[in-house]
């Protein structure tokens, strides 16, 4: 089982990168096989509709071919303005719903103020939606991101830090049980 995780995120210390390798890493113990695509490393161009998508640069037609094949998808994002990153937005364009269809998606979303990300969240569930993936129901969000992290890159807050291990622990099981319908 491969899961493929989206750091929706142009900062290269970003909190959101963090807490999908807790993710990630909890999916691992329970055997997925994962990587870890952090937009700041992929430098993708601006989406423009163009006829011809053999014409876009590898790296787009890599980062389709990692979605494509994943059996399970983590995106997360920090909260800009009230919702997902241009950046992820972006990265979404250049996806078709067939890359995405019938895949189990975990969502999370960080946010630097005391109130959550919970327009990201609600945003990242249409467009999954959209995209003809299922977003898990569960969509846990870090609040004060800028504190919330320990220097081991775990979380201060020990019930949240449960949560993300526990949600990837849900995607794999979710995407065994998927995979046993098909």
């Amino acid at each position: 089982m491969k899961i493929v995780g989206i750091a929706g995120t142009m900062n290269v210390d970003s909190s959101t990168k963090k807490v999908l390798q807790i993710v990630l890493e909890s999916a691992k113990v329970e055997g997925a096989d994962v990587e870890l695509i952090h937009l700041a490393e992929w430098p993708l161009p601006l989406y423009d509709a163009r006829n011809d998508t053999s014409t876009y640069p590898e790296i787009v037609h890599q980062f389709v071919k990692k979605v494509a094949e994943a059996d399970a998808l983590v995106i997360g994002s920090p909260e800009y303005h009230g919702t997902i990153t241009g950046a992820l937005k972006n990265s979404f364009d250049f996806l078709e719903g067939r890359f995405l269809h019938g895949k189990p998606a975990a969502i999370i979303g960080v946010a630097g103020g005391g109130m959550g990300a919970t327009n990201t969240v609600n945003t990242l569930q249409l467009i999954l939606r959209n995209l003809h993936a299922y977003p898990l129901p569960g969509s846990p969000t870090v609040a004060n991101s800028y504190k919330a992290f320990k220097e081991d890159n775990t979380l201060y807050d020990e019930r949240l830090q449960d949560r993300f291990v526990n949600l990837g622990k849900e995607l794999v099981w979710m995407t065994k049980q998927l995979k046993q319908d098909k």
